[in-house]
């Protein structure tokens, strides 16, 4: 090892993993609070150990200037006796955290800690590029996000391998307040495992930042796009179609509020649960659904002619006591879909009373009240339906469903996450993004029906059991996945549970979150968390995090002890020490985990400063970004012609051929949500509307079914 580079010496207390040096003078003005310090230890059988270490205190020794000392009551009587600052000394301690063994240039990872103390008056330099090139020379495949806090501007290769290995998958999390850059490094460090073709990204995107890239300072959908990969963004309220459960569908609907406008009561949960039992049995009957909607399936039956059905379905049991055992109670809620005919007392009542009571949603001049309950039924049923509202506003336009191609129509949700779990052999995996937002601009019942958090939570636990199904249908037949699933916003979907503030959404899917985390990674799923802080997650879910990712502002005092549940106390303080982004411009994030760099072994932390200039981070993990390029050179978009890249290129458009779902949509011709096109799943009101023809049939749906009315 080079003396010339040295900036300290061993001195003694030194440890076979904690290091006390003394600081050579001419490094006294060098900023070397966590910068990675190398010493080499020389052994007997030839063998060279070079300890890897961050520098974690420094203090300033001078005897002379002690308050215990002689000069102490001269120097309190006159402050000008000469005392020279090259009379100071620098105690410097090392923690050490990565120790490679060998010889030459062949160097492997050894251990966390020297096989033997050094000795005093050992030589101490920094880190350099030349010299993390040669420990690091078996990464080839290794990208990068930053370089190491510290003087040098070493490069830090990011070795976090894919998931289809014996290892398997790691959970992580990426916590950091608001202004430390979370969503930057998120999408720096998933442009930078795309170096692994075949590992598939699940982004749970809940505000929609993901899928319109608002603040990212790369497009990932562009990076991805530029790889081969297919890119996938799927809006639930506009491109996605939900597996059929007609129980989560009529729950919803609760969510919704869709029994209180049937007046039901404020504390009628049993009641609700006994009509939503009512529904789910009527829906089952393929037969009633058909002779109702012109089709068996109600997930592709007409909103107006399943809300009728329903209805007539819920009128026809409320006499039976199965919902309501009281007589006031189900007068009450049948005066909602039908205006009543009859006294308390059974007694028909006079035509001239009747009409002053108000129209129930199904009388021929109950429109407004139907359409009152079409708003909120429509907005949730389309979630299920096979056309998306531009496709339903086509439709209220008059162009015959079967005519409509593709890109009006959903996708499945199985099928998109199939497609993203089992990419084809020839290509890379996808990069897939569901965006769970809802346009609330709009001002619609729809638009804050599917922004309700409760909602969404219902709707993100369906995904959660999908994805693990699939993983559980692969595992089964001996096939292991390879993607990392992320949820930002992860404090509201999988943050601890709390009765007093959060729904039964919320806990339940707080639930599901913690059982996949225990489950999915034999899958070889990984699932990542983007939060503000530790204590925003669940402990389960803490204690299954592999790797973390801690960007500045986790100084809240249950953070600081979680994180010391990892990391030692020296390594805490250091993380204390991090300036703030915003008055130096620069991003430091602790990273902690195995395998995230042979810089730093075990759980041991490298201090990272983020790249701020995309321009850098292309041009650090060019040769990888090239090599699959021409790899995939039949994946690329349209006018791609592969090579190197030159720039970061935008998010994909709506010719390129790697947007299979039609997503494009969501930029060019977004459909408002409002209760017209809402209707549009729904044919028009039968004019002339009579009371019901028998049980479970209304008048309006039976005389369209009897005139070959289609089902749009």
């Amino acid at each position: 090892m080079s003396t010339a580079s040295e900036v300290a010496t061993i001195a003694t207390q030194s440890t076979c993993d904690r290091l006390e040096l003394i600081l050579k003078r001419d490094a006294a003005s060098q900023p070397l609070l966590g910068a990675m310090l190398a010493i080499e230890v020389d052994f007997t059988d030839g063998d060279t150990e070079v300890a890897l270490g961050a520098v974690t205190a420094i203090e300033t020794v001078n005897p002379l200037m002690d308050a215990r000392g002689a000069m102490a009551s001269h120097l309190a009587v006159d402050s000008s006796t000469p005392i020279r600052a090259s009379q100071d000394n620098r105690r410097v301690i090392v923690k050490v955290e990565a120790v490679f063994r060998g010889r030459g240039s062949q160097w492997r990872r050894w251990s966390t800690t020297l096989s033997n103390s050094p000795a005093t008056g050992t030589g101490v330099r920094l880190l350099d590029q030349e010299l993390a090139d040669v420990l690091m020379s078996d990464a080839r495949d290794a990208g990068y996000l930053g370089t190491l806090r510290g003087p040098g501007s070493v490069l830090v290769p990011m070795t976090l391998p894919h998931y289809a290995t014996d290892r398997g998958a790691v959970h992580i999390g990426l916590f950091g307040q608001s202004g430390s850059g979370k969503s930057a490094f998120a999408a720096y460090f998933v442009s930078t495992m795309m170096r692994h073709e075949k590992m598939a990204f699940l982004v749970a995107d809940p505000q929609g930042q993901w899928s319109r890239e608002h603040g990212l300072p790369i497009s990932l959908q562009g990076v991805a796009s530029a790889l081969g990969r297919q890119v996938i963004v799927a809006r639930i309220s506009q491109s996605l179609r939900l597996q059929k459960d007609a129980p989560l569908f009529l729950r919803l609907l609760q969510e919704a509020g869709f029994f209180r406008l049937l007046a039901f009561g404020a504390s009628a949960d049993e009641n609700m649960a006994a009509a939503r039992a009512a529904f789910a049995d009527a829906l089952s009957r393929t037969a009633e659904v058909e002779a109702a909607c012109h089709t068996g399936d109600w997930t592709e039956a007409a909103s107006a002619d399943l809300l009728t059905y329903l209805l007539d379905v819920l009128h026809t049991i409320l006499p039976t006591g199965t919902v309501y055992a009281g007589r006031e109670q189900q007068e009450r809620v049948a005066a909602t879909i039908y205006r009543p005919e009859f006294d308390s007392r059974g007694e028909p009542l006079e035509q001239r009373l009747a009409a002053r009571l108000p129209a129930g949603a199904l009388d021929q001049d109950g429109q407004h009240k139907f359409d009152q309950l079409l708003e909120v039924f429509a907005a949730l049923h389309q979630l299920w339906g096979p056309f998306n509202p531009a496709g339903l506003a086509e439709i209220a336009d008059g162009t015959a469903p079967e005519d409509l191609d593709k890109s009006y129509r959903r996708t499945p949700v199985w099928g998109v996450l199939t497609t993203a779990l089992r990419p084809p052999e020839n290509s890379p995996a996808p990069l897939v993004i569901l965006d769970l937002s809802a346009d609330v601009t709009a001002g619609t019942k729809a638009a804050e029906i599917l922004d309700s958090k409760s909602v969404k939570a219902r709707i993100m636990r369906q995904i959660v059991g999908t994805i693990k199904r699939v993983g559980q249908s692969e595992f089964s037949a001996g096939r292991t996945l390879n993607a990392l699933w992320l949820t930002d916003e992860a404090w509201e979907w999988a943050g601890p549970v709390d009765s007093r503030t959060q729904s039964d959404a919320q806990i339940e899917l707080s639930n599901e979150f913690a059982a996949a985390a225990r489950d999915v990674r034999k899958f070889g799923i990984g699932m990542g968390f983007i939060t503000q802080s530790i204590t925003s997650i669940r402990d389960d879910i803490w204690r299954q995090l592999g790797v973390v990712f801690a960007g500045y502002g986790l100084h809240d005092q249950a953070d600081v002890k979680k994180l010391a549940g990892k990391i030692s106390d020296a390594h805490v303080a250091l993380y204390r020490a991090t300036p703030p982004p915003a008055a130096t411009g620069r991003y430091v994030w602790t990273c902690i985990g195995g395998q995230i760099t042979g810089l730093s072994l075990g759980t041991n932390p490298v201090f990272l400063e983020v790249f701020t200039d995309p321009a850098l981070w292309l041009h650090h993990n060019e040769q990888w970004i090239t090599d699959l390029r021409a790899r995939y050179l039949h994946c690329l978009p349209d006018g791609d012609r592969g090579g190197r890249l030159t720039a970061i290129p935008g998010r994909p458009v709506s010719g390129d051929r790697t947007v299979r779902t039609h997503t494009s949509l969501l930029d060019v011709r977004e459909a408002p949500t409002s209760a017209a096109v809402m209707a549009a799943f729904a044919r028009p009101r039968t004019p002339g509307h009579v009371a019901p023809a028998g049980p479970g049939k209304s008048g309006r749906w039976a005389a369209a079914a009897a005139d070959g009315e289609p089902p749009f």
